[in-house]
C-alpha cells in the first residue's frame, strides 16, 4: 500500500512539472504577443507585474514537504523539508495562501507590492540562518519578466 501512495506522488509530482512548464510558455506569450504590443495604463501594467510576481512565488514555495508514516508507531513523521538556500517547502500551505499584492496610488505615481502578513514568513525571508528567501529570491529570478511588462507602450 505505501507504494501505491508513493507511485501516486510521484505521478501528481510529475503533473506539476508539466503544468510549470505549460504556465511558463503562457507568460512567455502573453510578454510576447501582449505586454509588448499593447497600450496599458501604468496601472494595468503594475497590476499584471503583481499579479505574475506572486503567482511565481506561490509556484516557487508550493513543494510539498515528504511525510511518511511509520511502521511502528504509525505516526507521521517528515522527512524531507527544505534545506538552506532552496525555497521553503509547504507544509500546511497557509504561506502559499497567504500571499497577496496591493496597489497603492499617490500623486507621483503608483506603488507595487507583493507579500506575506505571517510573522514566519518575515523570518523565513530575514533570517541568515535559515537562507529561505523567497521573496525576494523570486523578484531577483523574474527581474527581466517584471521590467519588459512595466516597459511596454504606455496609455494616459
Amino acid at each position: 500500500m505505501a507504494g501505491d501512495n508513493q507511485a501516486a506522488i510521484e505521478r501528481a509530482r510529475a503533473r506539476r512539472v508539466r503544468a510549470e512548464e505549460q504556465a511558463q510558455v503562457r507568460v512567455e506569450w502573453f510578454i510576447r504577443e501582449v505586454c509588448d504590443r499593447v497600450a496599458f495604463t501604468m496601472r494595468e501594467r503594475l497590476m499584471i507585474a503583481c499579479e505574475m510576481l506572486r503567482s511565481k512565488i506561490v509556484r516557487n514555495i508550493s513543494r510539498a514537504v515528504v511525510k511518511v508514516r511509520g511502521r511502528r508507531s504509525g505516526r507521521i513523521r517528515v522527512t524531507e523539508r527544505s534545506r538552506p538556500g532552496e525555497f521553503p517547502r509547504a507544509d500546511t500551505t497557509t504561506l502559499m495562501k497567504s500571499v497577496f499584492w496591493w496597489i497603492k496610488e499617490e500623486e507621483g505615481g503608483s506603488d507595487g507590492c507583493v507579500g506575506v502578513p505571517l510573522d514566519y514568513g518575515a523570518i523565513l525571508e530575514t533570517s541568515e540562518s535559515l537562507d529561505r528567501k523567497y521573496l525576494t529570491r523570486t523578484l531577483s529570478e523574474e527581474q527581466v519578466t517584471v521590467a519588459r511588462i512595466l516597459g511596454g507602450p504606455i496609455r494616459q
